[in-house]
């Protein structure tokens, strides 16, 4: 009802239906864009991309097929009509599968399907670090080499389809389509990089333990009220080889702990742990040298946290085997005597651990160790340096956001790494990338000095050192050296005294 002396025109339904109409069109410009080369499009409207661009295929489709999207049934329509495009023109499809192994049952079906209807299949392994983790695992189609269609993933979490005949898109899909093309397997086996692949582990497990820290976590060596922001993020950045692992000296960790089982070791401690990754490695040396894994091993597991232990319980459990796990903390003389109840130990390994406490908790650490350890045992670890930082170069040579803030510029990585795989993380990204920022600010790592420090703390315990070389990482905020090193405890009583 119109109010007294109102004069503004009455607005009929008819006109309501109208602006409604301009108001979708408005909608729909700003959504597609009104760039005469680009055009966006909804996920939805799938279907209909590809019955419309097909018949625009003149010679060649090359297609990247992401994991996650292998097999599902909205697929069917879109692999008939691929299967007829394919008797006049050539379809090559890239099925990226996380790992290093690209044994998949799905995907090996899905490769079958193809080659019956002629297409051209290959499958790329995507592993965790480096470069791979820059791979967007999403969809790309390139036409022709002249219009890229790609799949994008808005931050509400929603699938979109960009469609671009933009010079730059089409090098940039091109580009991407040859790099992955070299990491194909050809006829014989590719050279496995050393260590454990674990990506496929960490997709299925980041989750649960996301979920589980808030109920898990308690006191730690990280945190002294709860560790949950630690141990709930760990994983996620761990996936995009964002934080310390035992993966960043895989080399290292690979051949001494190889070494060490080859030489007779089979009581193994692992002394404070991230997640499962450092039993992942321990576990790969063993099967690695005696051939298979037995169904119940001597390999303990000692934290403060019952996180990380629950996680090492679950990856052994994956392998088919048993480790022991035990919540306690390693500065303590009752947990030295409680562990060494049935026997000394003949290797300790701790990556990155010694960091997470002020010089003088870290020798009695070490002096748990000396302990803990048979004469002629042995210790594997990693030490972080931290005279060895270095800041992100101003030129920007080692692709870093320029920005002053370190926690700002952690974050953005993350989010950089993390878009392209949103598909396969299980968690919204905005609410990772709040766990990531307060990962980044809470994080502490304490100074014990340099090289030189670190090598006569060990000494002073009894340790002979049988490596001590420093190695340069990305880091998690800064470039970074460690010390990696490899020590035996002495046979000489009074050395272990430091007399």
């Amino acid at each position: 009802m119109t109010e007294p002396g109102d004069t503004r025109a009455q607005v009929s339904p008819a006109d309501l239906i109208e602006r409604a109409r301009r108001a979708n069109v408005f909608f729909r410009a700003s959504y597609e864009g009104t760039d005469p080369q680009r055009v966006r499009l909804p996920g939805a409207a799938v279907d209909e991309l590809i019955q419309g661009l097909a018949s625009g295929v003149h010679r060649e489709l090359c297609q990247i097929v992401p994991y996650s999207a292998v097999g599902r049934p909205a697929d069917l329509f879109s692999r008939a009509v691929f299967g007829q495009l394919a008797r006049r023109a050539t379809i090559r499809r890239m099925y990226l599968v996380p790992g290093e192994d690209v044994g998949s049952v799905e995907v090996d079906r899905q490769v079958d399907e193809d080659r019956q209807h002629h297409l051209h299949p290959v499958k790329v392994a995507v592993r965790i670090g480096g470069e791979a983790t820059q791979v967007p695992m999403t969809g790309m189609w390139l036409i022709d080499r002249q219009v890229v269609v790609r799949q994008e993933t808005g931050r509400d979490g929603m699938t979109s389809w960009v469609v671009s005949r933009h010079s730059e898109d089409v090098q940039r899909a091109s580009l991407l389509w040859e790099a992955l093309m070299r990491r194909a397997p050809a006829s014989g086996a590719p050279q496995p990089a050393p260590g454990p692949e674990l990506t496929r582990s960490l997709l299925q497990s980041a989750k649960m333990l996301y979920a589980m820290a808030p109920m898990s976590c308690g006191p730690s060596h990280q945190d002294s009220a709860n560790c949950s922001w630690y141990h709930s993020a760990w994983q996620y950045l761990r996936l995009f080889d964002m934080v310390s692992s035992p993966q960043w000296h895989a080399e290292f960790y690979n051949r001494r702990l190889v070494e060490a089982v080859r030489d007779g070791a089979r009581r193994v401690l692992i002394s404070g742990t991230a997640d499962y990754t450092t039993l992942a490695f321990v576990l790969d040396a063993i099967r690695s040298v005696t051939g298979e894994l037995p169904g119940r091993l001597d390999v303990h597991v000692v934290d403060k946290c019952q996180t990380p232990l629950l996680a090492c319980q679950w990856y052994a459990r994956q392998l088919g085997t048993e480790i022991h796990g035990h919540q306690a903390d390693i500065t303590c003389p009752d947990t030295v005597r409680q562990l060494t109840a049935d026997g000394k130990y003949d290797l300790v390994v701790a990556d990155a651990f010694l960091t997470r406490f002020d010089r003088g908790t870290a020798t009695t650490v070490i002096d748990s160790w000396s302990a803990l350890l048979r004469p002629g045992g042995t210790v594997v670890t990693t030490v972080r340096l931290h005279a060895g930082n270095e800041w992100p170069s101003v030129d920007g040579q080692d692709n870093r956001h320029q920005v002053t803030d370190l926690v700002d510029d952690f974050e953005l990585r993350f989010r950089e790494r993390a878009a392209s795989w949103r598909g396969l993380l299980q968690v919204q990204l905005e609410e990772l990338s709040t766990a990531v920022r307060r990962y980044a600010t809470r994080m502490v790592s304490h100074d014990l000095g340099d090289a030189d420090d670190v090598r006569a703390a060990f000494g002073r315990r009894g340790f002979t050192l049988a490596e001590t070389d420093v190695g340069e990482v990305d880091g998690e905020l800064v470039r970074t050296k460690y010390l990696r090193l490899c020590a035996a405890l002495s046979h000489d009583d009074s050395a272990r005294r430091g007399g």
